[in-house]
């Protein structure tokens, strides 16, 4: 693995202040999503923040390395060559989000070397995963938008005694939403294990009324099968979907409910948002909202992600 940085030491006033006149709105709406989600490749910045537009996302993330904002990472293939690139966010990157909010790296929670032993854990590999599954659903489509992403750490804080779900979201139209909670399967874990999960949620939706759709997404279509066989009879409101390289549009018409075999869009699932804003059952109503619904607009009035 190779690691490219250009300096180390603590950013004094003087740094920051060169920063201010360096980053863009959008530049530091990244640096509080890398917080948040810990690592990104260029592709799902470029998902994320140019509307997938790869050329334009390269540019820019090779200049906020420049101005060592942020960590590159080119992890080494097993098999020979450099994986794409990783992108972490570096000491002054957090720097500039504590400035922000008025807090110290101390009281932001955020140390270096925890940030980088992302690119050493057995979990990178799930946790791209699920980054990518939210980064592609970010891009523009035609029958909505994603409106909210919470990361699993998150998520863990808010439902521990209950679930821990890979992340939170929330897909939009004009007038409908759907809250989801997802299960990202890349298949480490043992079906009955991935099917235990759901007694999780069905604690959830007893103890709290929350009956949040459960969205498991599998690179398999063949785990996808097994698990539907297996987890027939969940009393949680369970879509599933696997991996279609035909369809990259995570919202498209790939997901089924357990009780029916024909493939919908997720706004097929969703419901009229006046039903939400009375409290049916929205897992993050009344929460504060994550670094993602943070991201700036241009004078548009559009989200930079598109």
């Amino acid at each position: 693995m190779s690691t490219e940085t250009t300096r180390s030491r603590r950013p004094g006033h003087d740094l920051l202040s060169l920063l201010s006149a360096r980053l863009t709105a959008r530049d530091r709406w990244l640096l509080r999503m890398l917080l948040e989600h810990k690592v990104f490749t260029t592709e799902h910045v470029a998902d994320l923040a140019f509307a997938g537009n790869r050329d334009t996302a390269d540019h820019r993330l090779l200049v906020l390395h420049r101005l060592d904002v942020l960590t590159k990472v080119r992890p080494l293939r097993p098999g020979g060559g450099s994986a794409p690139c990783h992108w972490l966010l570096n000491t002054a990157g957090a720097e500039v989000v504590a400035a922000e909010r008025g807090l110290t790296l101390k009281e932001l929670g955020w140390r270096r070397d925890r940030a980088g032993a992302v690119m050493l854990s057995a979990k990178l590999g799930h946790l791209l995963g699920v980054n990518g599954f939210f980064a592609r659903l970010a891009t523009p489509a035609g029958q909505g938008w994603l409106a909210e992403w919470w990361p699993e750490a998150r998520c863990a804080a808010t439902w521990k005694k209950f679930v821990q779900p890979d992340g939170h979201g929330r897909w939009s139209t004009a007038d409908r939403r759907l809250d989801f909670f997802l299960e990202y399967d890349n298949g480490t874990e043992t079906l009955s294990r991935v099917v235990a999960k759901t007694e999780g949620y069905g604690r959830l939706i007893r103890a709290t009324g929350i009956s949040t759709p459960l969205l498991f997404y599998f690179t398999s279509a063949r785990r996808e099968a097994n698990f539907r066989r297996s987890c027939s009879a969940a009393a949680v409101p369970v879509l599933t979907a696997s991996y279609d390289e035909t369809l990259r549009h995570p919202s498209g018409p790939i997901w089924a409910d357990l009780h029916r075999d024909d493939r919908r869009s997720l706004v097929d699932f969703a419901r009229p948002a006046e039903q939400q804003r009375a409290g049916a059952g929205s897992a993050s109503s009344g929460l504060e909202p994550s670094a993602w619904t943070t991201r700036p607009t241009e004078p548009t009035g559009v989200p930079c992600r598109r």
